[in-house]
Formats: C-alpha cells, structure tokens, sequence
C-alpha cells in the first residue's frame, strides 16, 4: 500500500525511505524528489554538479556523467502548492523508517557555483563523501 508524506520545501529537501534516499532536483522550472543514487556504482547525485551545459549531473564519486532526463525517471509522484509537496512513496512492506531533512544539494546549483562549504566543483563534497565511505 502506498504512503503519502507532506514535506515543507523551505526546511526540507531530502527523504530517506528505509535505505533509499530521495532529493529534491530544480529543473527547468520544476521540483523533482528523485532517487538520490548514481546509477553506475551509487554514489550520492544530490552532491553531484551539473556540466558546464546543465544538461547531466557529474558523480561526485567517479565522475560518471548521468543525464538530467534519466534522472528525472526515477522521480516520485510529487504535488507541490507552494513551499508544500505531497508526495507518494515507493510501494514497500510499509515498516520502513521514513525521515524528511535538509542538506545541502549541489546537484541544483548552476556548473561551477561555489557551495557553502566554500569549495568549488564538488570539492567540499567530494571530501565528505570519501571520509564516509
């Protein structure tokens, strides 16, 4: 049976269903929650950069190139009215945890933007991301 959850997109960005993470992706005047899972080996797309043409997401961990359109595949069914998203989750035993957070999702800033970290191209995430491997 499926579940449906409420999220506040101005305190929250990201879901974690279970072991499945989901962010949310700004594309071409829309929100997305998609899978946040590099499809070569995994690694965190929401910490990946999009190319200097936006059109794919470079991996944080390999730098395998991803496109924007393949990544939209994977979204969830989503409702937004404002800073308010309904969203449908996967279907699953239901017993799964679920927690909606916020962090930081360099895959939304324009090619070459510097993240809050204070890094650039994924420096400060690509330190993160190896120290938890």
């Amino acid at each position: 049976m499926a579940r449906v959850i409420v999220m506040d997109l101005s305190r929250h960005n990201t879901v974690l269903v279970g072991h499945d993470r989901y962010f949310v992706l700004h594309t071409e005047g829309r929100s997305l929650l998609v899978l946040d899972r590099c499809p070569h080996r995994g690694g965190p797309l929401s910490l990946a950069r999009r190319t200097p043409d936006g059109r794919r997401l470079s991996c944080p961990w390999h730098g395998t190139k991803v496109g924007v359109a393949a990544v939209k595949r994977t979204s969830l069914p989503m409702v937004r009215s404002g800073d308010e998203a309904v969203v449908v989750l996967p279907d699953g035993d239901g017993g799964e945890p679920v927690s909606v957070i916020r962090k930081e999702v360099l895959a939304n800033l324009p090619p070459g933007a510097p993240c809050a970290a204070g890094g650039t191209d994924g420096e400060a995430a690509g330190a993160g991301e190896a120290a938890s491997r």
